[in-house]
């Protein structure tokens, strides 16, 4: 089972969500198993339950399995820990990859279309 964090932008409280696994579609859409809604990614937020909230966090082990712009998957992992912020993917300090455009200090790099987060491959 996969815990997320995500922290409240006015007075950082947190807001948690559980699942067997998530994915952040190309529809700004964060997903569970039963492809209902979690989360949306909005002006560089993601709301849940009608509240902001700038960094989504999972602090277990996770494979990814993203699929690009020209539609082909890989799978990239385990990570210990996952940070989702500003439309990017960090696991501690190393950036993982982008799945929304955003103004970066990063050179462009390709946006992913879809990250599942998954517990095993």
């Amino acid at each position: 089972m996969i815990t997320l964090t995500f922290w409240e932008l006015s007075n950082e409280s947190m807001t948690f969500v559980r699942g067997a696994y998530f994915r952040i579609c190309a529809d700004a859409t964060l997903r569970g198993p039963d492809n209902a809604v979690a989360a949306r990614y909005v002006g560089g937020l993601w709301q849940v339950a009608r509240r902001n909230h700038r960094v989504l966090e999972c602090r277990a082990a996770l494979y990814l399995r993203v699929t690009g712009a020209d539609g082909q998957r890989k799978s990239l992992g385990p990570f210990e820990g996952l940070k989702v912020t500003g439309g990017e993917l960090f696991s501690n300090d190393l950036y993982l990859g982008t799945h929304a455009p955003k103004d970066s200090h990063r050179p462009q790099t390709p946006i992913w279309r879809e990250i599942a987060l998954l517990t095993d491959v």
